[in-house]
């Protein structure tokens, strides 16, 4: 199914590397990207431990499980809690209606979630830095490390606003125990940690390390940091540093993206791989899939059910908008894609397609909860509407219009929908990127964000217009800090609306 790329020496390293980490597998199955544009690149000293936080961004609790899905997708009007009523219901509360609770095992998991896996980067660059490496291989393995800490607390300040920057290796508890650092402190520690991985991350990488980290991934990040603190030029420049790159290119068909086949596909810039061989004897997987996978019973047993799209996401696209039905499955409905038809009286009447995954390949491995598919962070689209999103703000109609036509053009194919926008208006513009934004990343952590970081917005598409008669606030923009944490670490003070 999937075809292997190796070369005799690296393939005794990796292996071993598999039973030390249990992080890098889908490194050696999947098919790559191209090859390296800097040729084969030294392999860096603590290149084992880099790979080991690959696979935790796979199993650390709180970068992509449950939790995750709570924060960045059901607090968004695109999506609710789902399930039934009584599983996790004191959740629907929290999260549906922001009446967030300060106290919560699974919503306290991802705050510890993202601290440990920063604590993880730390130990690697402490590491590196005591060692006093800086061949080329490891100042790679430095700026993946340094792009994941990034990653993580762009996470951590969007959610809570001040958190403290931990930056060093915590070898006992109460290392950790720091005060807080301003939001614009926060982001300043981001920019840096992603300047050097843009400095010292390759365009690409060879065969043996397709889902490796890139140029592009650190530049796409680093633009959707500063999309959130409105600096538009700055935003722009870094989306063109990846459009010129030559690297990444819209795949034909959008429902193609999100299958299997899709993965570390050109169209993909970040993805937490994922892997499960042939019959499903070996997994390296992850619940992310599972609990937002169709609750049913007998072959559509296909996990908890949890994150499903609402009717407010279902009635705002278009008139014959491909995406909707590539985007969401509908009980008693066909799902357009394997040629099977959904039952009736599912938990709940729609589903999210994006995590639906091949009953062929479910019949194979045995495994009907997808922990083979990787799941999507960042993407080409993403980068596109992003630089269309600036350009506008910049006063750049006509490159903003440009962009924003190259995922209208490709989302309708050959279908006579979806017009090409034509307005040099920058507010209608404004309006008309917010739509394809929403349409485009329909249940892909996008719509809460983005909705928080447009207000305010004098079209009404903001989060205290939207979200607001759904009980949303000002200070719902931020999460209150989990108990435990307090109590852990004296010098941490509640968020002051909180």
């Amino acid at each position: 199914m999937k075809q292997r790329f190796y070369k005799p020496g690296l393939l005794v390293f990796m292996v071993i590397l598999f039973i030390a980490t249990a992080g890098c597998k889908k490194f050696l199955d999947r098919k790559p990207l191209g090859i390296a544009t800097d040729g084969d690149l030294t392999v860096g000293g603590l290149e084992g431990k880099v790979f080991g936080l690959y696979g935790k961004l796979r199993d650390e609790s709180g970068m992509a499980d449950l939790s995750t899905l709570f924060f960045k997708s059901v607090r968004s009007d695109d999506a609710q809690k789902g399930s039934t009523p009584g599983d996790i219901g004191e959740l629907t509360d929290a999260m549906d209606k922001y009446q967030y609770t300060k106290d919560h095992w699974l919503l306290n998991g991802y705050w510890d979630g993202h601290f440990n896996f920063i604590y993880a980067c730390n130990d690697v660059l402490h590491e590196i830095d005591s060692l006093k490496l800086t061949d080329p291989g490891s100042l790679i393995n430095e700026a993946e490390a340094k792009f994941m800490r990034a990653y993580a607390y762009f996470d951590l300040v969007r959610d809570y606003g001040e958190v403290p920057i931990i930056d060093f290796k915590v070898s006992q508890p109460g290392d950790a125990n720091k005060p807080k650092n301003t939001v614009a402190e926060i982001y300043t520690f981001i920019d840096s940690d992603l300047e050097f991985a843009d400095a010292n991350l390759p365009l690409s990488w060879v065969n043996q390390f397709p889902g490796r980290l890139t140029k592009g991934a650190a530049n796409t990040l680093h633009a959707k940091t500063m999309l959130y603190r409105k600096d538009w030029g700055g935003a722009l420049a870094k989306c063109e540093q990846v459009i010129s790159s030559g690297q990444y290119t819209l795949l034909n068909n959008y429902s193609d993206f999100f299958k299997e086949s899709g993965e570390n596909s050109s169209e993909s810039i970040f993805e937490i791989q994922l892997y499960q061989n042939a019959n499903g004897s070996v997994t390296y997987g992850s619940s992310y899939n599972q609990v937002q996978g169709i609750r049913g019973s007998g072959d559509w047993d296909l996990g908890w059910g949890f994150n499903v799209p609402t009717t407010a996401l279902d009635g705002s696209y278009e008139t014959g908008d491909p995406r909707r039905s590539e985007t969401i499955l509908y009980e008693g409905q066909p799902d357009g894609i394997y040629g099977r038809t959904l039952p009736i009286g599912l938990a709940q009447p729609m589903w999210n397609k994006k995590v639906y995954t091949d009953p062929a390949r479910q019949a194979a491995t045995g495994d009907r909860f997808g922990q083979w598919l990787n799941v999507r962070v960042l993407r080409y689209a993403d980068v596109l509407l992003m630089a269309a999103e600036s350009a506008n703000e910049t006063g750049d109609a006509s490159k903003a219009l440009g962009y924003l036509e190259q995922v209208r053009a490709r989302a309708r194919g050959s279908n006579p929908v979806l017009p090409q926008v034509t307005t040099t208006d920058q507010g209608l513009l404004r309006t008309a990127i917010k739509k394809e934004r929403r349409a485009e990343f329909g249940m892909e952590w996008e719509r809460f964000y983005d909705l928080v970081r447009w207000v305010p917005a004098p079209d009404g598409i903001d989060a205290l217009n939207v979200l607001g008669p759904m009980g949303y606030l000002n200070k719902c923009r931020f999460y209150p800090l989990p108990q435990n944490a307090l109590d852990k670490n004296p010098q941490l003070v509640q968020n002051p609306e909180w």
